[in-house]
């Protein structure tokens, strides 16, 4: 009997805080496995997209405590839709 493996090698958590100006929260990395995005905040929409130009009208909401995984190897933006929210940023690897 083989033994099988399950999931990403390595794994990194980190908190950010956002602004009404699109950043990246995900450098492009070919090994990644997963990303997760969740908005910690308790009242401020997110805005999640593949490229710096993600606004309140191209992006996928998240709303205050939502999350989402992301199962790509592109980096990702985030933008806030007002002041300064924090996501938390979970990202496995190989």
């Amino acid at each position: 009997m083989t033994q099988q493996s399950y999931g990403a090698a390595s794994f990194t958590v980190t908190q950010n805080a956002l602004s009404t100006n699109a950043e990246a929260i995900f450098a492009a990395r070919p090994t990644r496995t997963r990303a997760v995005v969740k908005n910690t905040d308790s009242s401020i929409t997110v805005y999640i997209g593949e490229a710096d130009t993600v606004t309140s009208s191209t992006g996928i909401s998240l709303l205050a405590g939502e999350s989402i995984a992301l199962f790509t190897t592109a980096a990702v933006y985030a933008i806030a839709a007002s002041s300064t929210p924090t996501v938390a940023l979970l990202e496995e690897y190989e």
